[in-house]
């Protein structure tokens, strides 16, 4: 079926092929050219940008702003300078092992994000309630345990990453959890996982219809696109989230929206 196919099918019968919904996080780099980073920047994105520095642009942080929401890599202690881009919708993205979390609690502007390795331990959880983080990305490294499981199901806006070619335990899964699971287009499955909300990776130029197929599968994920510097894969990117907007009624360009928790469900 081509898209022009999708296309007449959607206003033939559009409550069968309408997407509830489109959330697609963005990774870029600081070094992507601005207009393609503007082009991104729009209500259904969240752009997570990797930096070499933690010095950024004016017109960068400017841009950000136009996004639901953005977090930004930097590696603390920060200063000032540092701090001025982080306001409102945009917040700080650090690494968690080493950090000196109380330290990073009084200067952090509320909206932080941060990255955990290994196991979700009593010592991991107690930290990051400190940090009061509003999405925690979780590279396991494996299915996680039931112990895992009971320490992060008291997280909002957690993805969980590095389980693949690990066997998925459903049994160890609480009933009610806000976890995301991390899972590549081409591993997707009509079953999805133990339950769990995903978090959707495609390439930038993925079959538009194979997306749409699996957002339509599974209505409680979201997407997860790694742009980098790259201006085509930023352009095709845009012509992916362009598509899939068209087939999603609620889908506001003109002015961003309230974001909901990053990583969770929805």
């Amino acid at each position: 079926m081509s898209w022009l196919v999708l296309s007449l099918a959607l206003a033939a019968a559009p409550d069968a092929w309408v997407l509830p919904g489109l959330h697609v996080q963005l990774v870029v780099s600081e070094d992507l050219d601005p207009d393609r980073l503007r082009g991104l920047a729009r209500p259904e994105t969240v752009l997570w940008v990797r930096t070499q520095t933690n010095g950024l642009r004016r017109s960068t942080a400017e841009t950000l702003r136009l996004a639901g929401s953005a977090f930004v890599q930097v590696r603390p202690p920060l200063g000032a300078p540092a701090l001025a881009p982080f306001v409102g919708r945009v917040g700080p993205w650090v690494e968690e092992s080493g950090l000196d979390v109380g330290r990073v609690h009084r200067w952090s502007p509320g909206r932080l994000a941060v990255d955990v390795q290994g196991p979700f331990t009593a010592e991991l959880a107690a930290r990051l309630r400190v940090l009061r983080p509003v999405a925690v990305r979780w590279n396991r490294g494996g299915w996680p345990s039931r112990e895992d499981w009971e320490q992060a199901r008291g997280f909002a806006g957690v993805e969980l990453s590095g389980t693949s070619g690990a066997p998925a335990d459903c049994g160890v899964v609480p009933a009610r959890n806000r976890v995301r699971v991390r899972m590549p287009l081409e591993s997707l499955t009509a079953d999805g996982v133990c339950g769990l909300a995903l978090r959707i990776e495609v390439a930038p130029a993925a079959d538009p219809l194979a997306v749409h197929a699996a957002l339509l599968a599974h209505p409680n994920a979201d997407l997860l696109i790694d742009v980098g510097n790259d201006a085509g894969r930023a352009s095709a990117a845009r012509q992916l989230i362009d598509r899939l907007a068209a087939a999603t009624p609620d889908a506001r360009p003109e002015a961003p929206s309230t974001p909901r928790a990053d990583g969770g469900t929805r």
